[in-house]
């Protein structure tokens, strides 16, 4: 017996222009939106990924590039709050830089629950058939009983 189960960082994706739009404070040159990165460590390695300087001081995770920076604190409900700041920061710009973290950020999420995936099916008598990144960068992950 075989199962095939198939892990989309893409439906993990919540975050979209209007959902940050809707977040916009007026403060000149900030924008600030209520994220789903809950994982520091996940959140870190995505930004890491995307290039950018990474601080953690154990309050906030903060990642600059290109004159850029965006700063991530706990709001409300353990849900990350993220800042971006810089001169001459556009609305539009902010929208990009905080859509390319969640991005990345659900690739690390879908990694992670991969190898949980994998992690927990040696565990319980199953072993990885195989294994296959789709062109949506799903992945695809066969499971057989090992008996």
């Amino acid at each position: 017996m075989s199962v095939t189960l198939k892990l989309r960082s893409e439906a993990l994706a919540q975050l979209n222009a209007a959902t940050i739009a809707a977040h916009t404070q007026a403060q000149p040159g900030v924008v600030t939106v209520r994220t789903r990165m809950r994982h520091r460590d996940l959140l870190a390695r995505a930004l890491t990924g995307l290039r950018a300087q990474v601080t953690d001081d154990g309050n906030s995770v903060v990642a600059a590039w290109e004159g850029r920076r965006i700063t991530f604190v706990y709001g409300p409900e353990g849900v990350q709050l993220a800042h971006v700041d810089g001169p001459g920061l556009a609305e539009a710009e902010a929208q990009r830089l905080v859509l390319s973290v969640d991005e990345a950020y659900a690739a690390q999420v879908q990694q992670a629950v991969l190898a949980r995936l994998k992690e927990r099916a040696a565990s319980n008598g199953m072993r990885v058939e195989s294994e296959r990144v789709n062109a949506d960068q799903s992945i695809s992950v066969t499971l057989a009983a090992t008996s």
